[in-house]
């Protein structure tokens, strides 16, 4: 059986890398079977994308309290 593996990213599917074919001694004679193997997260351009996806839906606080400015000030 002849198989061709293809590295491919987890979360986004991008391709990584493609490997050349492993012939058996009947190649051509029949079907060349591929397998996956997951690599990594995402690639560069989709791990670009989630951060930023990731720091929109992010956000501060808004209470005004600070606990840093409070153990400056001798406040506990």
């Amino acid at each position: 059986m002849c198989y061709q593996v293809v590295e491919l990213y987890a979360a986004c599917r991008c391709l990584y890398y493609q490997h050349a074919v492993d012939r058996c001694p009947s190649y051509g004679h029949h079907g060349v079977e591929k397998r996956t193997i997951w690599v990594g997260y995402s690639c560069a351009a989709h791990a670009a994308h989630q951060a930023a996806a990731a720091n929109h839906f992010t956000h501060s606080s808004d209470s005004g309290y600070s606990s840093y400015r409070s153990a400056s000030k001798g406040f506990k």
